[in-house]
Parts: C-alpha cells; sequence; structure tokens
C-alpha cells in the first residue's frame, strides 16, 4: 500500500506527531517502507537534494527503540525517455505546475500507446543504520543531514548511464552548433573512457559504441530533437544541429549524469578561465573550491580535501592525453587542450550562467525588497535578454530552478541578514566581486 505524506513537517504539529507515530509503528511491526529522498520528482534530470524530514522521522524512531535495526537500500531509477518532458520544460521556464486531475488520468491513457524504452533500476549497497551510527561522531541533527546526503550520493553512483544521456551530453557540452557523426562519436568515446576509469555502470548496448550512438541519433531525428542537413555530394558524411528551444529537451538527460564529470568539468574551467600562460595549482583549487561552494545548491561536494583527491585523476587524464602540459608548479594548456577542454568546461557553463544572471539582478538593490516570485521573473526576463544579445550562450541558463538555487546562495552567504545588518555597502561589493568572478568562468575561452 501507499500514504500521503506533505511536502512540508512545519505545521501543524498535530500531523507532525501523528505521522511519525503511524511510522513509528510501521517499524514496530516490520513493514518495509519505500520513499523518495528527494520529495518530489527531478525537473531537470539532477538529483535533488535530500529532504531530511522523513529521514529524521526514521531515525528518532531507532534512537526510541522502535526496531532494533533500519537496513537502508539507495535504488537508482532510470529511463530511457521520460513522459512529462514537455511539462518539466515548462515549469523550468517558469510556468506553473498544473495540478493532476481527472481529465489527465483520462488524457494518460494516450501515453500508454507510445514507446518509451526501458526503465533502468540498480541498487546500492544496503547501509545498517547501526553500522552508520557506531561510526558517527556527530550530533543527531548533523547526522540525519549527513545521512540524508550519502543516502542521496550512494544513489547518484550507481545510476546507470544510458546512450542519450552520453549523446545529449556530448551534444549540450560541446556540440552545441552542429556535428558530423564522426565527431559526436569521438567526443562520446572520451567520455566513455572517463566513466570506465571511475568504473562507473553503463548501459549494456554501449558496448558498441559506434552502433549505440548511431541509433540514438536516429531516435532523436524520429523524435523530431535532431535535424539534418544532408550535403550534395552523397559521399560526405550529413551535418545534424538541434534547434536551440529543442536543447532543453536534451538537457535533462544531461543532467542525470553530470554528477560523473564535475572534477573534468571544475578543473576545465578553471584552466580555460584567466590570461595567465600557466595555471597554477594553487590558483586551480582556488577556483574549483569557488565553484564548489557556489553549486552547493545543485550538486553534492564533500570538504576541500576530498575536492583536492577528485580533480587529480582529472588533471592526470588532462595530461595523459596531452591536453596539459606541466610548467614548474602548474599546468600550460596544449592546442589540442584550448580545443577539447570545453567538452569538460561545458557541462557546468549553463548553471555558471544562471548564477550569473541571479547575482547580476540581485545586484540591484531595489530587488532585494520584492517578492521571490516577482525576482525569480525578472531573472527569467533578464535571462532571456542576455541570451538574446548573445551575453549568455545556453538557453537553458534561463531555468527557474536553477534560479532559485542561485537565490538561495544569495540570501543565505551574501546578502545574509548578518552582512546587511553590519555592513550593507561591504555586502553589495562583495556580490559585486562574486559577480565578476562568474563573469569569468562563465566566459572562459572567450
Amino acid at each position: 500500500g501507499a500514504f500521503f505524506i506533505r511536502r512540508s513537517f512545519k505545521q501543524p504539529r498535530l500531523y507532525v506527531e501523528v505521522f511519525s507515530r503511524y511510522i513509528k509503528a510501521l517499524l514496530q511491526e516490520g513493514h518495509p517502507i519505500e520513499f523518495f529522498i528527494e520529495g518530489g520528482r527531478s525537473r531537470n534530470g539532477k538529483l535533488v537534494l535530500p529532504k531530511t524530514g522523513f529521514v529524521s522521522i526514521l531515525l528518532h524512531a531507532h534512537k526510541e527503540g522502535y526496531c532494533k535495526d533500519l537496513v537502508f537500500v539507495p535504488a537508482s531509477i532510470v529511463y530511457d525517455r521520460i513522459l512529462e518532458e514537455k511539462s518539466y520544460i515548462r515549469e523550468i521556464e517558469g510556468g506553473k505546475k498544473e495540478r493532476e486531475s481527472l481529465r489527465h488520468l483520462i488524457g494518460a491513457r494516450r501515453f500508454l500507446k507510445m514507446k518509451y524504452g526501458k526503465v533502468y533500476l540498480r541498487f546500492a549497497q544496503p547501509i545498517s543504520l547501526n553500522e552508520y551510527l557506531a561510526r558517527s561522531r556527530r550530533t543527531m541533527a548533523e547526522t540525519t543531514r549527513r545521512f540524508a546526503f550519502d543516502l542521496a550520493e550512494a544513489i547518484n553512483q550507481v545510476t546507470l548511464v544510458t546512450p542519450l544521456s552520453l549523446v545529449a551530453t556530448a551534444v549540450l557540452a560541446y556540440h552545441r552548433k552542429g556535428f558530423l557523426y564522426s565527431e559526436l562519436l569521438q567526443t562520446v568515446e572520451s567520455l566513455c573512457e572517463v566513466l570506465k576509469k571511475g568504473g562507473v555502470a553503463l548501459a549494456a548496448s554501449l558496448n558498441d559504441l559506434p552502433r549505440a550512438v548511431q541509433e540514438t541519433l536516429s531516435l532523436l531525428i524520429t523524435w523530431k530533437i535532431v535535424e539534418t542537413l544532408e550535403d550534395v555530394d552523397p559521399e560526405e558524411e550529413a551535418f545534424y544541429f538541434v534547434e536551440d528551444e529543442k536543447k532543453l529537451e536534451l538537457e535533462y538527460y544531461m543532467n542525470s549524469i553530470v554528477h560523473f564529470f564535475l572534477p573534468h568539468a571544475l578543473a576545465a574551467t578553471s584552466l580555460l578561465t584567466g590570461r595567465e600562460e600557466i595555471k597554477t595549482w594553487d590558483a586551480l583549487v582556488s577556483d574549483c573550491e569557488f565553484t564548489k561552494d557556489l553549486l552547493k545548491n545543485e550538486f553534492f561536494f564533500n570538504g576541500t580535501d576530498s575536492l583536492k583527491r577528485s580533480l587529480l585523476p582529472a588533471i592526470d587524464y588532462f595530461l595523459e592525453r596531452s591536453l596539459l602540459t606541466r610548467a614548474g608548479d602548474g599546468f600550460k594548456i596544449t592546442k589540442p587542450g584550448f580545443d577539447k577542454l570545453p567538452i569538460w568546461s561545458g557541462m557546468v557553463k549553463a548553471f555558471l550562467e544562471s548564477y550569473w544572471i541571479a547575482a547580476k539582478t540581485m545586484g540591484q538593490r531595489k530587488h532585494l525588497e520584492m517578492k521571490q516570485e516577482a525576482v525569480l521573473k525578472k531573472m527569467g526576463y533578464l535571462g532571456r535578454r542576455f541570451y538574446k544579445l548573445g551575453v549568455v550562450e545556453h538557453i537553458e541558463a534561463v531555468s527557474r530552478l536553477n534560479f532559485a538555487n542561485a537565490l538561495a546562495f544569495i540570501h543565505k552567504d551574501v546578502l545574509n541578514h548578518k552582512a546587511m545588518e553590519q555592513d550593507p555597502e561591504r555586502a553589495f561589493e562583495n556580490l559585486s566581486q562574486i559577480t565578476q568572478r562568474i563573469y569569468e568562468l562563465s566566459h572562459n575561452g572567450l
């Protein structure tokens, strides 16, 4: 069976008490419970940061003795293609989520006649709460938050990479203007190489990469996402391209695997930023720490030491592929590096552009007094304007989801109550410096 759960546990208190007692009874009787730790569906393909309310109830029930142990089995569910593409795009662009109704239920019958490919279900190693708590030295609140993040990270790590997610990543990160099949295949091969080095699980169809890429291209043409230009010379390869409005349909699939490439993406972004010929290790780490802190509402990151360790394999890969050379205590980009590093930096560019739009908007003090809904609409307007002017390259950057996360970062880390109370001028100057740094990182290579 299933039971209803509210999105928020803040009010009323009676609901929280009754609901918590019901969960404790289920655990006491030994019932298994399935729940979605994100608290809702991802609209952009990326795993949403976990909600801790339900996890907190489970951990308190365990502490109060309603069960001897709790074993969590993180599960990843991946689809070849999702049914809700259009509605998700509408919400990302700022549209309201439509409420479910009988009309929607009746209309859903037509989707049952369509083919959307396979569903992939994979499980991570079970996690015993007793064993986890035995290793933890944190407070209950800290343990709950860290445990929720560890569960979500485990889901990320067992996510299966499909041909569509790989092709979408290659197109959006590197072949935005168009491509030949041979060019796309070469990029996908590079992505697969990194994934295999990291021990990431790939769909069985990727064992024959040329065939998988060709079949995926054919599907995308059938779905009218990819279009072609045929050369008058029959011996020449066809030229493929994706119109801007269709790139939003590919974004969901790229975002489902982008976390596997984050160290390469952050390192490449730093290497391509700035005018200096040699990028020192300290400067690279500084850039990556800044980007990590900026995007902490988007991705799962561990501490600084963990970040440094994750960057080393990325740098080694770039060195092995002759995209970089060592130069004293730093690195120098080679000619092939200037051509190929954008494959990796392109994976986070839309996020950086979103945050630049948000920071640029909040740099005008009048917007600080506006309600969040009005501010998000203003960001959407400025984002579309910047995109039309060519200041922003990615249409995917005009994302209500990204803007909301960027706004949360600004309110908590930059223009927070303490900073505004002590020295508002300094707070806005800090925001201005952050805005400029994001601009430099998001416009690397230009």
